[in-house]
């Protein structure tokens, strides 16, 4: 029997250091210290691929001048100083090295961190050409989970699933692996990702703004660059969210577009009457008329013509700035209500008082063989 494939990310700490990260310069928020801001984490991810290491970090505020003082290892030896690549939400060290190291150091006034080096050439290849779901969750109940994986399977030809989990409580990653498994999934990988979201911060005009908030893009950007870059399509949503698309699978329609990139509206969708607990998305077949859009998600080709731009939560790098492509009429995601373990998320059914069936909806989801298993 073979072993399984558990891949981790390399993450270190800015604790062992004696370094802690500031809040991005002019911006105010609650006390980032607790729960919420990552002042801790040096590197999310650290890996190799064709000549360097790429080294993932949340925003380095307040810690460019101790990278730069310090002395990065490889292997235990000595390297040139990283080249840095900045992002909005996350920074890349990149490090030359001719082959793969196995450990990546850094030293700083006496004080060391350390961690392995992962692999993109092992790490790609359960994604090698297949239709790929990317997702981030926390405590989600595993039957959500089941069916999030059972729909996409059924309607679009999902084939593997690349899942962070965010320090959930309420199980383990078998137990989600397990889940997915049950939903189609032969053999999905999930990975342990138990850093801090990030908090909503205001800027020197009092504007609110979400760029402290690096987690989620920064595993979308180690999914891209370690695990995605050769598979056939991939879907960046929730597990509350679920795609539709008249005229063919949300996948084939990528691949055919010119761009290999597709914006997906996205719609809010409300169980039906009457019930009251232990919702599931396939109760979810009523809309409000003239209900509010929420923002956007996507499916893109990661070898397409744009696979050299950062991928963000709700569109990519390369259109942040320039506005977005126009959003298809005939594909878009339900974004079901009450399938959340978010707390800001509540859904109150009472004050709802004009949903109507959605009938493209209730036919889609009629469709599908759910999950057995009642949701808790």
């Amino acid at each position: 029997m073979t072993q399984q494939y558990h891949p981790v990310l390399a993450s270190s700490s800015l604790t062992e250091l004696g370094l802690r990260r500031k809040m991005k310069p002019g911006h105010t928020g609650p006390d980032y210290t607790e729960h919420v801001y990552d002042y801790d984490t040096f590197w999310y991810d650290a890996f190799w691929d064709n000549g360097r290491v790429m080294v993932l970090c949340p925003k380095l505020f307040g810690l460019y001048d101790a990278v730069h003082e310090g002395q990065f290892y490889l292997d235990g030896q000595k390297v040139e100083k990283p080249r840095l690549k900045q992002h909005e939400f996350y920074d890349v060290l990149v490090i030359k090295a001719q082959n793969r190291p196995q450990a990546l150091g850094f030293e700083r006034g006496g004080a060391r961190v350390e961690s392995a080096v992962n692999s993109v050439q092992q790490d790609a290849a359960p994604f090698v050409g297949k239709n790929v779901a990317v997702t981030l969750s926390r405590d989600n109940d595993l039957t959500w989970i089941e069916d999030f994986a059972r729909y996409h399977c059924a309607v679009h030809g999902l084939q593997q699933v690349l899942f962070f989990d965010n320090a959930s409580t309420r199980y383990g990653l078998d137990d989600i692996r397990a889940a997915l498994r049950r939903g189609g999934i032969s053999d999905p990988v999930v990975l342990s990702a138990p850093f801090r979201y990030g908090v909503v911060s205001q800027d020197r005009k009092g504007k609110t703004r979400f760029n402290t908030m690096f987690l989620q893009t920064a595993l979308l950007n180690i999914a891209r660059l370690r695990f995605l870059s050769r598979a056939r399509a991939v879907l960046q949503c929730d597990i509350d969210e679920l795609v539709w698309s008249r005229k063919e699978t949300i996948f084939d329609l990528t691949k055919k577009r010119l761009s290999g990139f597709v914006r997906l509206g996205v719609e809010w969708r409300y169980p039906d009457t009457g019930r009251t607990v232990d919702f599931r998305h396939s109760d979810h077949v009523r809309k409000v008329p003239g209900d509010e859009l929420c923002r956007a998600k996507y499916c893109i080709a990661p070898s397409g013509p744009l696979w050299f731009t950062s991928w963000h939560v709700h569109t990519i790098g390369l259109l942040r700035a320039r506005g977005s492509l126009i959003t298809p009429t005939d594909t878009g995601i339900w974004h079901c209500k009450a399938i959340t373990s978010s707390a800001w998320r509540h859904y109150d059914a009472d004050a709802l008082s004009n949903c109507v069936i959605a009938p493209e909806t209730q036919a889609a989801f009629d469709s599908v063989e759910w999950a057995k298993t009642p949701a808790e």
